[in-house]
């Protein structure tokens, strides 16, 4: 189960290392990108809570073999197009996929392991998403660097393909069919909110705010959102009773991970493309330098339980994002002419920060809920990162094309005549500056290759200012909102109780 997590978070994280490689080779603009990592994270979230309740009730053994069965034959296909919009048609069928796994591993994890070792379980199970990032980061890199972009999707397949082979054999089936909701409305409305929503923040700062598409989309998104938790308010068996997040435990837990993500995933996105443009490494650097979250991340988790146990859960978690704050904040500092070690310390902050927040975040959740709920506390847990991680691509990575567009605009160094197509996308600048250098205008094609470099550190800086911020306010909100965890029997029977009153 940990393994499909992890191959699950770095379908998305892995991906982000190839983005500068597909900009360049396909030419695709800053949007296009992206959509390319966003369908896959947008499905992903939107349907896992109706796959969740599918596998309540069918059984989650079969869902997540059917997952792997069509993340296998989804990931083939999209090794074979060089097609952008096909590569993200087929990358949405892919979250359809990771969305029949992904709700099973945390409710089997939680079904099958015996109480005195869940603690430790649920932690194994939240290092493993934590950490599915780097190791995706670092696995892409090596496959780009060593055959083309398209491999990592083989690789991908390959992977799944074991994991699916073992789940076979070792993952023992379980249901719980009178807790499952099948709410087609919901998951409906949820769906058309996420996506519609998305489409604006990713459209806006390349269309104009005030675009038609761009508000159509946002108007139409509100109107999903609101949509479902009328109808979940109202329903008999909503597909998520939003009574719920009147459970501080529960409410406080689902946004530190949401906002978590957010940080997260929009780090991943635009860290890779300043990596590629402004320190002018490969793939396989990119990953490496993204390693040291695989050392920070771990290692705050393991102390998490320790210091919760001292401090409390509100105090850990506020801290963790607030250091999560902090890692993002120091990323504004590096520049066009900054060494590698002041982000490699930036990237220890954060992911140190980060892997203190996550723990208390999770326990929180599901403690909030008694034991015939944990399906809906592992669903709400899953939503809270994946959603969190679709946005945060969209809103952080908006925040990377606005910062490099005005630099861009603002440029001397160029003729009016190519702002607008290298403001476009750093992938195309750098097109346009080989084709310059090629018809043997050298100095041209420098001012080119600068004033990229210089717009992809702008924007990066502007992002990550962004992700501080949102780290910081949830910092908190959670130190403040999050209750303590339940010490004993009469806790744990107060808490069913005070639960019963907006289920019933």
């Amino acid at each position: 189960m940990c393994l499909s997590v992890v191959l699950v978070i770095a379908g998305v994280a892995g991906l982000t290392v190839a983005i500068p490689t597909i900009g360049q080779e396909l030419q695709a603009s800053q949007s296009e990108l992206q959509w390319i990592i966003d369908s896959y994270a947008i499905v992903l979230a939107a349907l896992l809570l109706p796959a969740g309740a599918l596998g309540d009730k069918f059984g989650r053994k079969k869902l997540m073999m059917i997952g792997w069965a069509i993340l296998v034959v989804s990931s083939l296909a999209t090794s074979l197009s060089n097609d952008i919009w096909t590569i993200v048609a087929l990358r949405g069928v892919s979250g359809v996929g990771a969305a029949l796994i992904f709700p099973g591993t945390l409710s089997t994890i939680t079904n099958v392991i015996p109480a005195e070792k869940k603690t430790q379980a649920i932690a194994a199970w939240t290092v493993s998403a934590s950490i599915g990032g780097t190791i995706g980061s670092v696995g892409a890199g090596a496959l780009i660097e060593a055959f083309w972009f398209g491999s990592i999707f083989v690789g991908t397949a390959i992977v799944a393909a074991a994991i699916a082979a073992m789940t076979l054999v070792f993952v023992p089936e379980t249901s719980d069919p009178s807790e499952s909701n099948l709410d087609p409305v919901g998951s409906l409305a949820s769906l058309v909110g996420i996506g519609a929503i998305t489409l604006g923040i990713i459209e806006g700062p390349l269309k104009g705010w005030t675009d038609p598409l761009v508000l159509g989309g946002l108007a139409v998104g509100i109107v999903g959102i609101v949509g479902f938790v009328v109808w979940e308010l109202h329903t008999d068996k909503p597909l998520l009773d939003v009574r719920l997040f009147k459970l501080a435990g529960f409410s406080t837990g689902s946004v530190s991970i949401f906002l978590q993500f957010i940080a997260a995933f929009g780090f991943f996105f635009t860290a890779s493309q300043f990596l590629a443009f402004v320190f002018d490494y490969s793939p396989l650097l990119i990953g490496l330098g993204l390693l040291p979250l695989g050392v920070t991340i771990p290692l705050a988790s393991g102390l998490a339980p320790k210091l919760i146990g001292t401090f409390g859960r509100g105090p850990v978690g506020g801290a963790g994002l607030a250091i999560l704050g902090a890692g993002a904040a120091m990323f504004s500092f590096v520049g066009v002419d900054s060494s590698y070690w002041l982000f490699a310390i930036a990237v220890l902050v954060f992911g140190f920060g980060f892997g203190l927040a996550a723990p208390p975040a999770t326990e929180a959740i599901v403690e909030a809920l008694p034991a015939n709920k944990q399906g809906v506390a592992s669903a709400m847990n899953d939503v809270t990162r994946e959603l969190g991680g679709a946005l945060g691509i969209a809103v952080v990575g908006s925040f990377l094309t606005v910062g490099y567009r005005n630099s861009v605009e603002s440029s001397d160094a160029l003729p009016a005549a190519l702002v607008e197509p290298i403001s476009d996308s750093a992938g195309a600048g750098l097109a346009i500056a080989g084709e310059t250098a090629a018809s043997g205008d050298q100095q041209l094609a420098g001012s080119i290759v600068d004033t990229v470099r210089l717009g992809i550190a702008d924007g990066f800086a502007q992002a990550m200012l962004v992700a501080a911020g949102v780290a910081v306010v949830g910092a908190i909100y959670v130190a403040i909102r999050t209750p303590k965890a339940i010490s004993s029997t009469t806790d744990a029977t107060a808490d069913e109780t005070t639960l019963a009153t907006p289920l019933d």
